[in-house]
C-alpha cells in the first residue's frame, strides 16, 4: 500500500507548538489514520491496507455501558456495527484520495482540535496541589465573599436643601412631593422611568448619571453616607420597586426606590473549603498555562511588528466581503 493512501499530511505548525523540530517538509505533520497501526491481531473486517481486529472490537465493547452492549449480542447487530466502523474508514480514505484533507476548513478544524487537545494535556499535567494552609489563606483574603451583612440596592432622587435655608427647603420639599407623585404613577418595576426622573432632576452629582442608583449598601453605609433618616426609610421598604415618602436629611430631600435586597452571608471556612480548593486549583492551572505559553513564545521567537501591524488597512465602514476561508484560530481561555 502506498504511503499517500495511509498517511494524512496537513500544513500545520503543530511540531513547533509541541517543542519538536519541523518535519522535512517544513510546517507539515503526518497522521496515520489506519486502525491497525501495528501488526498482529485477528481481523474481523478487512479492506485494502487496513482492518478492524477482534482485540480493538473487544476494547470498544468494554468501553460501552452494559445497556449499550446488549444491542450487539445478536450476530446481525454486531456485524452491522463492524461494517459501520469499516465504512466510516472507507469514507475517510476516499476523502483523502480526493484531496479534501487539504481543504482550508478541514485544516483549520484539525488545527483547532490539536490546540484544544494540547491545552487539555497541559492543564491536566500542570501541578495543582492545594494545601489546607493555602485554602485558609484564600478564605481570609476573600472573606468579604463569604461573610457580609444584608445590603439593599436603592435608587434615589435628591434635592439639595440645607436645614439652615428655610426658603430653599420649602421650595425643594414641594418639588420633591411633585416628583414623588410622578414616581408613584410609574409601575413598581419601572426602574428605567424612575432613573429618568433621577437623571433629569436629582442634584446628587455622583448618582444622577447612574439613574440615581446607589448600588448595594448596608444599613450602616446608608446611614453614614446619606444620613440615618435614609437608612431608616430603606428599612421600611420590604418589596422590590417600593417607594419611600419624601425623606428629609440635613443635606436635603430624598425620594427612594428599592431595587432589591441582598441577603446576609455567614459562611465558615469549612462551608467553602472545597469550593475554594477547586477555585485555587483552577487558578494554579491557569498560571501554569500562561507560563507555558510564555516559554513557547520565547522558544519559537514570537515577535509582533507594531509598525507593520499599524499599517494594515482597517475600514470599519467598508462592506463585508465574502469569507475567503475559515477564521483563524486564537488561543482559547483555560
Amino acid at each position: 500500500m502506498s504511503r499517500s493512501t495511509r498517511l494524512l499530511a496537513l500544513a500545520l505548525l503543530a511540531p513547533a507548538a509541541c517543542g519538536r523540530a519541523p518535519a522535512p517538509a517544513e510546517g507539515r505533520v503526518e497522521f496515520d489514520l489506519r486502525h491497525t497501526k501495528q501488526a498482529g491481531g485477528q481481523a474481523v473486517a478487512r479492506w485494502s491496507g487496513d482492518a478492524v481486529t477482534a482485540e480493538e472490537l473487544a476494547r470498544r465493547f468494554e468501553e460501552m455501558s452494559p445497556a449499550l452492549r446488549e444491542r450487539y449480542v445478536a450476530p446481525q447487530a454486531r456485524r452491522e456495527y463492524v461494517e459501520s466502523m469499516a465504512r466510516f474508514d472507507l469514507l475517510v480514505r476516499d476523502a483523502v484520495a480526493r484531496g479534501l484533507h487539504e481543504d482550508p476548513e478541514v485544516v483549520e478544524a484539525t488545527r483547532r482540535a490539536l490546540v484544544n487537545r494540547l491545552m487539555r494535556a497541559q492543564l491536566e499535567e500542570a501541578p495543582a496541589t492545594v494545601t489546607d494552609a493555602e485554602v485558609a489563606e484564600a478564605y481570609a483574603a476573600r472573606r468579604d465573599d463569604f461573610v457580609r451583612p444584608e445590603a439593599a440596592r436603592v435608587s434615589h432622587v435628591f434635592l439639595a436643601a440645607p436645614r439652615s435655608d428655610a426658603v430653599k427647603a420649602a421650595s425643594a420639599r414641594q418639588r420633591a412631593e411633585d416628583l414623588l407623585v410622578r414616581a408613584r404613577a410609574l409601575p413598581p418595576g419601572d426602574f428605567a422611568g424612575f432613573g429618568q426622573l433621577a437623571r433629569e432632576h436629582s442634584e446628587e452629582p455622583r448618582t444622577a448619571p447612574l439613574d440615581g442608583d446607589l448600588r448595594f449598601l448596608t444599613d450602616e453605609a446608608l446611614a453614614k453616607t446619606y444620613g440615618p433618616e435614609v437608612a431608616a426609610a430603606v428599612r421600611e421598604l420590604t418589596t422590590d420597586g417600593a417607594l419611600s415618602g419624601v425623606v428629609r436629611t440635613d443635606a436635603g430631600f430624598h425620594v427612594l426606590k428599592l431595587r432589591t435586597r441582598r441577603a446576609a452571608l455567614n459562611l465558615s471556612l469549612d462551608d467553602v473549603r472545597e469550593e475554594l480548593r477547586v477555585r485555587l486549583e483552577g487558578e494554579k492551572r491557569s498560571r501554569a498555562w500562561a507560563g507555558y505559553l510564555a516559554r513557547l513564545e520565547k522558544q519559537l521567537s514570537l515577535a509582533v511588528d507594531p509598525d507593520a501591524l499599524a499599517r494594515v488597512p482597517l475600514d470599519v465602514g467598508a462592506p463585508m466581503r465574502k469569507p475567503s476561508g475559515p477564521l483563524p484560530g486564537t488561543v482559547p481561555a483555560p
